[in-house]
């Protein structure tokens, strides 16, 4: 059984009006590596699974929680009885070892239900016969570990357990001495490590060259002593990793002989890596890169070779319902990517494995080939099932058929009816769950891909390079002239306003301005513009502001600054962005307190940044919109372009505002929309409230819309200000 997946196209070329109207896939790369998907058990949730050839027929099995899967024709097998607390199954790791030495491989598990370590014994040949239950060894109970892995510590082949524990910090050595009887006693003993790698993520690898393994957690790393036994380890605070993923990965990106981390968010989006450099003196520094920032929940990254050139590459995929879904992005579409760092330009290729097939990675995924192709397959446990996607390499006759597309989406009759969603073939139902909604969501960010140009994936997440080109300081913050890499094709013109006596932890803003275009009342440049008194009052305030240009406006003039965009708006997508990679790298800024503001057409662009980019966790809207019914000219909106492309007809294009707001859920959205704005009609405003109102109180968050109507023409008067500031700090303490 079993149904095809594909990767994405990096971009598609195709006309705005075939992509209004598309019912069908919007293409794929035949040359590239194609997985197709396999069902083991979709009813299973046991959140690991382990690949080894259980009864040593010759064949790689199959073993997730209670039972080991017979290949080739997967039949399963009894295992043991997994404890269950509050519904849910333990065993949030399954490594694999003989662990008594009696020639059978056995089980080792980290478990965060039971707050135990264990080794699950292999029953022999008679016992597989007879279906006897497998015998579960207690090894620690030392806490609460989401899962952990076996690393070879001590550098003599023999792997130690190394759990990430939630409130503890140790590794646990396996000893082996033989006994009377001609077996062998087993027993594990406990070494400690610095009680700051206690916490959510954790990995391992020579972070110094000295030639021994290094433990990394979220908040540092611990050099290794020369007797790891017995020795200190050496704790280095040098960064904050987040909630980070479980493996932390310690691999050479660049090639440069030095290793350096990468690690995803695993309850969040985002997926990283910091660039270790040396100072003339030896000392360890260390640069912060977005590797992509679309994806969320990622827990468990790979560095396998997936496409057989003898590179490895990071490989993710979603986690299902890790927190019952409370953390961010859990109800999107799942799916599952692989990364290759290009050298010559210092970014990371994105390539499609898997998406919207009811699959994601769990806690223990594995990459091994499954067939004796050659080739490595992934197989993954969780609370989704337990799934196996053959990899079926580059070029084949099959890959090339394979055709699913995160850019497909239908069309609706009514776009304000958000409670509705319709399938792949056409057919709409009622949206009456959170998952229905990640449908609609999906097809909601594709359809303004179609309006405003496909968003930029991590091949043009060029490094920042950030340069100050003046500097000024005021009373109450220092303010930077700066520019930072975009993409590809050049810089984006931007001022920084950070607070005095700022502190770790401060929260963060985007200011954007106004759509008033040079030759007017205003002045030239950044500097005379509605962003910078946004920034100037918020700076006060304690918030880090960035103020970035807007293409084609301001100091960021030229023909070429959109180049290989299809909208300026999307252009402005990007730099904002860039500009949140750019705030993450601050040690000041807290990542979960980001958020955006602006005027006109920079709050329509607020809005468009804020859907795209899950990071931002408050934004607010001045003039920013009005449904599109509303509009008898798309002139008023200031988009030429879909006036062009859509006959001036606002019922051709394929979103509205009121989607695009709903897209942002659960997050906050304030909107100043004044009552006599002749550009934005307050009455499509009021629409996309009324709109938008069913899917927030879906999430349970009603609490998060801020709608206001000042007396007052095209403004966004003082006091709606001060009340907006005073909204932003109360939704930026997440």
């Amino acid at each position: 059984m079993f149904s095809p997946v594909t990767p994405r196209s990096l971009f598609i070329a195709v006309t705005l009006t075939l992509l209004a109207c598309s019912l069908t896939p919007l293409g794929s790369r035949a040359d590239d590596v194609a997985f197709r998907r396999h069902v083991i058990n979709a009813d299973s949730e046991f959140m690991a699974a382990a690949v080894f050839d259980v009864n040593k027929d010759g064949k790689l099995d199959i073993v997730c929680g209670g039972y080991w899967y017979e290949a080739p024709t997967w039949k399963k097998h009894f295992l043991r009885k997994v404890e269950l607390q509050g519904g849910r199954p333990d065993g949030y790791a399954h490594q694999v070892f003989d662990v008594n030495g009696d020639g059978w491989m056995d089980i080792i598990t980290v478990n965060w239900r039971t707050s135990s370590l264990k080794w699950i014994e292999h029953p022999g040949p008679e016992g597989l016969a007879k279906d006897q239950e497998w015998k579960a060894h207690t090894i620690a109970v030392p806490g609460n570990s989401e899962t952990g892995r076996l690393v070879d510590l001590l550098g003599d082949g023999t792997p130690c357990l190394l759990p990430a524990g939630s409130s503890f910090a140790a590794w646990w050595e396996l000893k082996r001495t033989p006994n009377p009887k001609g077996a062998m006693n087993v027993e594990w003993i406990r070494h400690a490590l610095p009680k700051e790698l206690a916490g959510h993520g954790l990995g391992s690898g020579d972070i110094n060259g000295d030639g021994r393994m290094d433990i990394i957690g979220r908040y540092g790393w611990a050099e290794a002593p020369k007797d790891q036994r017995n020795g200190r380890w050496i704790w280095h605070a040098d960064f904050d990793l987040d909630q980070a993923s479980i493996p932390i990965l310690v691999v050479d990106v660049d090639g440069d002989g030095l290793n350096d981390i990468v690690w995803t968010r695993g309850h969040d989006y985002g997926m990283y890596w910091l660039q270790q450099t040396r100072t003339k003196d030896g000392q360890i520094k260390w640069i912060k890169h977005t590797i992509d920032s679309s994806i969320p929940g990622c827990h468990s990254p790979l560095w396998e070779d997936m496409d057989g050139d003898g590179i490895k590459e990071l490989v993710v995929g979603r986690r299902y319902l890790a927190h019952e879904g409370k953390d961010p992005g859990e109800y999107d579409p799942q799916s599952g990517y692989r990364f290759q760092y290009d050298k010559k330009t210092r970014t990371w290729k994105q390539h499609l494995i898997t998406w919207n097939d009811g699959i994601c990675f769990g806690l223990d995924p594995k990459a091994v080939d499954l067939t004796g192709s050659g080739r490595l397959d992934l197989i993954m446990g969780g609370r989704h099932g337990l799934y196996w996607l053959e990899n079926l390499g580059k070029g084949n006759s099959v890959a090339k058929g394979l055709t699913k597309d995160p850019l497909w989406f239908p069309n609706y009759s009514d776009r304000l009816k958000l409670m509705v969603v319709k399938d792949e073939a056409g057919k709409e139902k009622a949206v009456k769950t959170t998952f229905d909604w990640g449908q609609r969501r999906a097809q909601i960010l594709a359809a303004v891909q179609a309006v405003m140009g496909p968003l930029p994936d991590s091949y043009q997440r060029v490094p920042l390079d950030m340069k100050v080109l003046e500097e000024t300081a005021t009373e109450s913050y220092v303010r930077k002239k700066i520019t930072y890499n975009s993409d590809f094709n050049g810089s984006v013109p931007a001022y920084l306003l950070v607070p005095k006596n700022v502190r770790k932890g401060a929260p963060a803003m985007i200011c954007l301005h106004d759509d008033t275009p040079e030759g007017t009342k205003e002045p030239a440049g950044l500097g005379g513009r509605e962003s910078m008194q946004y920034a100037h009052e918020l700076a006060k305030r304690g918030f880090v502001c960035l103020v970035p240009d807007y293409p084609n406006f301001g100091e960021h003039l030229s023909k070429d600054v959109a180049k290989g965009y299809q909208s300026a708006a999307m252009k402005a997508v990007w730099d904002n962005i860039r500009g949140i990679d750019l705030l993450e790298t601050m040690p000041e800024v807290n990542n979960r307190r980001i958020g955006i503001i602006g005027h006109g057409m920079g709050g329509q662009n607020a809005l468009l940044t804020a859907a795209f980019d899950y990071r931002l966790a408050g934004v607010v809207s001045s003039c920013g919109f009005t449904t599109f019914p509303h509009n008898k000219d798309l002139d008023a909106l200031r988009m030429p372009m879909l006036k062009k492309a859509y006959n001036n007809d606002p019922a051709k294009i394929p979103f509205d505002y009121a989607e695009l707001i709903a897209t942002i859920v659960p997050r906050g959205v304030f909107v100043n929309a004044p009552t006599k704005d002749t550009v934005m009609d307050v009455q499509g405003v009021k629409a996309t409230l009324t709109s938008v109102t069913p899917v927030y109180q879906l999430r349970k968050a009603g609490g998060s819309l801020k709608f206001v109507y000042p007396e007052t023409s095209r403004d966004f008067p003082t006091a709606t200000r001060t009340e907006a500031y005073a909204w932003l700090e109360q939704k930026l303490k997440r």
